[in-house]
């Protein structure tokens, strides 16, 4: 006859050691201190055994063996009579006792067994330290076992609770990497891997502040305790967040950016990316996507981690209207950190002053020296490039390549592929629904992973459950579970999973209470998901912005609204002209409108943030009288400019002040000279300003647009194929 299984026993050893018998909690002798150790170790020795003298010498040293020997078999007698007379069976005509493992569940047990398998549920398994608080005073040999055991779970716990931080970290779930950081850290205080990891997620979530007094508090822990001090990895981690240097120059204006929320397997690409360049490199990543959908954001998160690792980060953002001018990439690039960098003096003189050739921006003590072709000027960059990452990992990062010129981005592409081991890091971010992207961007997205190693990733809408997490962060107002659900639906559903109008959205209606329950109490009981709000997304939109401007004051919106009338980029110099103002004045309004993510700011530049909201801007700031006004005076200011894109600008604002044949044939003038020049966006520019003209030409102005089209635009050539877009 088979002997019965004896009830489930549960032995909890993180923390505070409990026992639970059958699922509830165990008589109170069970938990008796010699009887606990009893227990645990037996279920942590090799097949629950051990022989009855090794219990003895271990739980039972002070006494005589006889006593010694009494005392284990009544400890043996009562656990039997409360765990079941099979849990503790005695073998080797009872020399040997064994904990049956039967129904036995041991938590240090499952950590050891999913530690390697399953590292998110051996964490969770961690509630505290082994067998926390408890010693036998009598019984050192026990207490010296359970000290090993403590170190072991100390170790192997520390070990997975950063490697979970890490995880965390890379997809952007701050909240669990500074929980991981912070066990860690209660479970070795010393760890200064953890300390690391806890400073950079505090400073990459804007706590500046937290992260330098965990530093202030290890530093002074391991000085009083160890007589040590923090490593210069650390101590240069510090500094770097005490003074920001890792921030750039449009973060350390930014208050509130949007949370980073989905694309959990693309920020782990990129992540590991960076990474890797900082590690070994050199190392490429193209960021594809729609307008809106957050490229510029995850280009952001990337660079603020490399910047906090101790690399040097130089960033250009281009417009349009930069495509035809060769070079004017790198210049902004050089503007935007390339020529502050550390190492640049240590370029061979030569090679640097053949980079001073391009780049006025960056000194040479030597005579600037033409290269004879884009070959060359890759060659001095990646001697440039060298130098400089030989001091600190470098990053060239530039938004929106797909306005670059080509001449940067072939020169950019030859440099790469040059560097051997350099720790570089080259990202590019391109719109997907961008028409004419250069040739040169399309082979250096062909050749990722292929003789540039790094990945080509792309960001899709947002899903209902990442729309769902935005809500959350955002709309902080909403606090209802249900509401927050219809919100995060109706978002979805209005915006298409956009991150840039579901932000917009939020933070306009966080101004805009009146809209909060029509938007909320969406769908009605008996609606359908495609019943209307009585608000459509662009009257939303419009709201979300006039709600932000409407707390400003007037100076700042009078900035806004002439900025919206000039093209992409933001001179300040001609709009102070242009709203009769002092250069002060204009500045302070244009970091404002950083601040509230209107404007964006290059370290030498501004520019709309998206061109949504330059249209609203004109449509809501601005009467017909003081558009027509602002448009007529800057037109008198760019009568005496004569370079190509300040016509270009004047013939775009005539075709809206004064359209007719004349402002017709100026633009068209203007298209050919484009043309004739090389630059052939400009050129589509002037002729999509001809068109505007003329919306309600003739017949003959019709023929007239028709003449000028097969003028300017070429016949389009198939480019070679994206194989990582």
């Amino acid at each position: 006859m088979t002997a019965p299984e004896p009830p489930t026993l549960e032995l909890i050893t993180f923390g505070a050691p409990t026992v639970r018998v059958g699922g509830e909690p165990a008589p109170g002798e069970v938990e008796w201190r010699k009887h606990l150790a009893l227990l645990v170790y037996l279920a942590l020795s090799p097949d629950h055994t051990h022989t009855r003298s090794q219990l003895i010498g271990m739980l039972w040293p002070e006494t005589t063996e006889a006593k010694a020997r009494h005392s284990l078999n009544e400890a043996v007698r009562r656990l039997r009579g409360s765990l079941g007379a099979e849990r503790l069976q005695s073998t080797r005509a009872g020399e040997n006792l064994t904990l049956a493992a039967a129904g036995l569940r041991v938590d240090a047990l499952e950590f050891d067994a999913v530690a390697d398998t399953d590292p998110d549920r051996a964490v969770e398994l961690l509630r505290g330290d082994f067998f926390e608080g408890f010693s036998l005073n009598d019984a050192q040999a026990f207490d010296a076992w359970l000290s090993d055991r403590r170190d072991h779970y100390r170790a192997r716990g520390v070990e997975l609770l950063l490697e979970a931080a890490e995880q965390a970290l890379a997809d952007s779930r701050y909240d669990r990497a500074r929980e991981c950081a912070r066990r860690a850290l209660r479970m070795r205080p010393f760890a200064e891997a953890a300390v690391h990891l806890l400073m950079r997620t505090l400073a990459l979530t804007d706590d500046a502040i937290e992260a330098l007094a965990v530093y202030a508090q290890f530093a002074a822990g391991i000085g009083q305790e160890l007589h040590e001090q923090p490593s210069k990895h650390l101590r240069d981690l510090a500094e770097r967040i005490r003074a920001e240097r890792w921030l750039g120059p449009s973060t350390q204006y930014a208050d509130r950016a949007p949370p980073l929320v989905g694309r959990s397997r693309q920020c782990q690409v990129a992540f590991s990316v960076v990474a890797e360049a900082v590690a070994t490199g050199p190392r490429s990543l193209v960021i594809n996507a729609d307008r809106g959908f957050g490229r510029t954001r995850l280009l952001a998160e990337c660079t603020a981690r490399f910047a906090l690792e101790g690399g040097v980060v130089a960033v250009a953002r281009p417009l349009e209207s930069d495509h035809d001018a060769p070079w004017s990439t790198l210049r902004s690039l050089a503007r935007g950190g390339l020529r502050d960098a550390p190492g640049v003096a240590a370029t061979a003189p030569d090679q640097l002053a053949t980079v001073a050739s391009l780049v006025p921006e960056i000194h040479s003590a030597s005579p600037p020296i033409d290269p004879r072709d884009t070959a060359e000027a890759a060659a001095a960059l990646t001697h440039l490039f060298g130098a400089i990452a030989e001091e600190q990992p470098l990053m060239i990062a530039i938004d929106d390549a797909h306005y670059a010129d080509p001449t940067t981005l072939e020169a950019l592409h030859g440099a790469l592929v040059s560097l051997s081991s350099a720790p570089v890091l080259l990202v590019v971010t391109c719109g997907q629904d961008v028409q004419d992207v250069p040739q040169e961007l399309l082979r250096l997205r062909g050749e990722i992973g292929r003789s540039i190693p790094g990945r080509a990733i792309r960001l899709d809408p947002l899903n209902d459950g990442e729309i769902e997490e935005l809500v959350a962060g955002l709309a902080t107002w909403c606090v209802d579970r249900d509401e927050q659900r219809r919100l995060a639906r109706r978002i979805n559903f209005e915006t298409g999973g956009s991150p840039f109008l579901a932000v917009t959205l939020l933070r306009g209606l966080e101004q805009a209470v009146t809209l909060q329950d029509d938007i909320t109490s969406w769908p009605k009981q008996d609606a359908t998901l495609d019943a209307p709000l009585p608000i459509s997304v662009p009257d939303l939109a419009r709201v979300a912005i006039i709600a932000n401007l409407s707390a400003q004051d007037q100076s700042t919106r009078d900035v806004l609204a002439g900025a919206s009338i000039l093209d992409a980029a933001v001179d300040v110099e001609f709009l102070t002209k242009l709203l009769e103002t002092s250069a002060h004045d204009v500045t302070q309004a244009l970091e404002i409108l950083e601040r509230i993510h209107f404007l964006n700011f290059d370290g030498e530049r501004y520019a709309f943030a998206a061109p949504l909201i330059s249209n609203i801007v004109r449509q809501e700031l601005l009467t017909h009288g003081h558009r027509r006004r602002l448009r007529e005076r800057a037109l008198d200011l760019l009568a005496d400019r004569d370079d190509l894109e300040s016509r270009l600008l004047r013939v775009r604002l005539r075709a809206e002040t004064d359209p007719g044949r004349p402002a017709a044939e100026d633009a068209a003038a203007v298209a050919r000279e484009a043309a004739r020049a090389g630059a052939p966006r400009t050129a589509r520019r002037a002729l999509a300003a001809a068109e505007h003209a003329l919306r309600k030409g003739t017949p003959e102005d019709a023929e007239f647009l028709m003449a000028l089209r097969d003028d300017i635009v070429p016949r389009r050539r198939a480019g070679p194929t994206d194989r990582n877009a």
